[in-house]
């Protein structure tokens, strides 16, 4: 079981899936599923790793460390697929065990942070997420500001502060370095690039998802390999190259697909319909804007429906549908300003 953990730590998940074997009898089961969740988890499989979780929790017996460890994976799992009400729940459960455990107090509260979030509490989680960031400055832990700051930018970048938001993720793109911890400053890139593309920074935005899928084409995580394509789409669309874009969209449409990420899949039908809509294709660029739609809906990407209803007006308008077009538009502008949003003046998206 040691080895797998290391495994596990070293980022080697499909090498500790297959070790794992079959899940064992005894007092070692709950730990087993713990361990498979963390497998899937890792390889970007989080609705059967959700499975393993409460599959664990409920082998944990009175191993409350245990328990905690599959509340906050279950969490991250949860804020990975868009699920606000599982995300709060589970990260809600973290705080109250840990709290009374007097351990991973920090980790819960993150969770917690991260929930508020991606319900739209940006005062509350930035709060919350700079005192955390004073806390492991404090202590000197180079993962936690670098994981804190990640999840600062995120923040920023949603309330259109992009200056702030640039120097949040270049922040843990230094401090993830200095850790030593390769995937974490390759997701600093992630969140660079996504704030310096909106920004009109596309030179700088490309050089950085490049950098991060190099370091994601060595290793397990297909959904990290899924976001460097959507990712790098993007900058492509945005700078004409629509024909590399597309294939891009495929390629992460393939990917986010087999890991039934349909949050993320929603920003892809939604890349696609663009580049439909720009070549003309109306019916095609229909078809993915309404897919992107549906994708979004309840799972908690209030910018993705924002990004899909003013796409569909503009659509409609080019169909020459112009009430329809005023209509859908004046939509989006109601749900852009009751989520506290500024994706309408979001020049380059």
């Amino acid at each position: 079981m040691d080895k797998i953990e290391q495994l596990l730590d070293n980022g080697k998940f499909a090498k500790a899936l297959k070790a794992l074997g079959d899940v064992p009898p005894g007092a070692e089961r709950g730990r087993w599923l713990f361990m498979r969740g963390e497998a899937l988890r890792g390889l970007g499989f989080f609705g059967e790793a959700l499975k393993d979780y409460a599959a664990a929790r409920k082998a944990a017996g009175s191993d409350a460390v245990l328990l905690l460890g599959a509340l906050l994976s279950e969490a991250r799992c949860f804020r990975a697929l868009g699920d606000e009400k599982g995300a709060f729940k589970a990260a809600k459960k973290a705080l109250g065990f840990s709290t009374k455990l007097g351990v991973s107090k920090a980790d819960a509260r993150l969770e917690w942070a991260l929930a508020l979030r991606l319900a739209g509490r940006l005062g509350a989680a930035e709060k919350l997420l700079e005192g955390l960031y004073r806390g492991y400055s404090r202590e000197k832990d180079l993962a936690g500001q670098a994981f804190a700051l990640w999840a600062l930018g995120g923040l920023h970048r949603l309330q259109g502060r992009y200056e702030k938001g640039i120097a949040a993720f270049k922040g843990a793109l230094r401090a993830a370095e200095k850790a030593g911890d390769g995937a974490a400053a390759a997701y600093a890139l992630f969140g660079l690039g996504g704030i310096l593309r909106v920004a009109g920074f596309m030179g700088g935005a490309l050089d950085s998802y490049a950098r991060a899928r190099k370091f994601f084409a060595e290793t397990d995580d297909t959904f990290a390999k899924a976001y460097a394509e959507c990712g790098t789409a993007n900058v492509l669309r945005q700078l004409g190259r629509l024909d590399e874009a597309f294939a891009g969209y495929e390629r992460a449409h393939k990917l986010y697909s087999s890991l039934s990420d349909w949050a993320d899949l929603g920003f892809v039908e939604w890349g696609m319909g663009e580049i439909n809509r720009k070549n003309g294709d109306f019916p095609g660029a229909l078809r993915n804007y309404r897919s992107a739609a549906k994708l979004f809906k309840g799972r908690s990407e209030p910018r993705g429906e924002a990004l899909t209803m003013l796409s569909l007006a503009e659509l409609y308008y080019l169909m020459g549908q112009t009430a329809r077009a005023e209509k859908q538009h004046a939509a989006a502008m109601r749900h852009i300003r009751n989520h506290g949003l500024h994706t309408h003046l979001e020049t380059f998206t």
